[in-house]
């Protein structure tokens, strides 16, 4: 029952943390051109880019009315040719609809407090997915309980550690009939001397909200910028299955302090928007 209930969390995290293949938009040269950005921009476009030429592989793309709100994801493999993910999003209330059976639920601040999806897209009929989200007093994201309505309590939960305004851990567990298992572990590490003004949220346990990462508001951003990721998955008894690490470096900023640019060494997090290589990001200002 119980791998039966998770496979599509297991799975899917497993494909996100082990993809390292290059990704892209064409025509992108190798010139930085950094001029000031504005005082109201926000990350619109992630590009996983060719470390020599700068030639885009691979675009993660959320388009933004002109009231900040986001009216469309596009996630294109340009390599293979291949969209990967393509929807508008529309809000009625609290909610924004991705389809019918895809949407998120947000608070008076606007931050997400419950995502639902089906556990398999393609069916139905499958069982669906409950996503809750809890932030403490700071505004900070510190828990994220996974529910399914035909079962009573939860099944998957994860733990955030928060230190001097930065994510530094996250402990995620599976709790089927009361057995309670590992499914990850992950720490982060921080440049104090750096910060990049209203970047992405990175977080290493993102598969859920992966296409939307720009899209939508899961709390406050860590305060400076993350320098390394080292993580842990574990198999369905809770065993130590996969390690991954990765290093943030060569990382160029506007000269108004919106991070333009880095190089991730090691493996790759594809959970975050975060590529192996070289990466860009674009910014919508208004």
């Amino acid at each position: 029952m119980r791998i039966k209930i998770l496979s599509s969390v297991i799975v899917l995290a497993a494909m996100i943390y082990s993809c390292s293949k290059e990704y892209s938009i064409e025509g992108r040269d190798n010139t930085v051109i950094n001029p000031p950005l504005g005082q109201n921009c926000k990350v619109n476009n992630i590009i996983a880019a060719d470390s020599l030429t700068g030639a885009g592989n691979y675009s993660l793309f959320t388009d933004f009315d002109l009231a900040g709100l986001a009216t469309r994801i596009v996630a294109y493999d340009s390599v293979n040719q291949q969209l990967d993910a393509s929807a508008n999003l529309t809000y009625k209330g609290d909610t924004i609809f991705i389809t019918a059976s895809d949407y998120f639920v947000t608070d008076a601040n606007k931050r997400v407090v419950r995502f639902f999806t089906l556990a398999d897209p393609g069916d139905p009929n499958s069982d669906t997915l409950i996503y809750n989200y809890v932030y403490n007093a700071g505004g900070y994201l510190s828990e994220k309980i996974i529910t399914i309505p035909s079962i009573l309590g939860t099944v998957v939960n994860f733990n955030y550690t928060w230190s001097n305004g930065n994510l530094v851990k996250v402990e995620g567990n599976t709790n089927v009939t009361g057995v309670n298992q590992k499914l990850l572990t992950a720490t982060m590490t921080y440049d104090i001397n750096k910060t990049a003004k209203n970047f992405i949220q990175v977080m290493p346990d993102n598969f859920e909200s992966f296409f939307f990462v720009m899209a939508v508001d899961i709390g406050k951003k860590s305060t400076n910028v993350v320098s390394t990721i080292s993580m842990i998955t574990y198999d369905e008894f809770g065993v130590a299955d996969q390690s991954y690490n990765t290093v943030l470096k060569n990382l160029v900023f506007s000269p108004d302090g919106y991070l333009t640019e880095w190089y991730a060494e090691g493996d790759s997090f594809d959970a975050l928007g975060l590529f192996s290589g070289r990466t860009l990001f674009q910014y919508k200002c208004y």
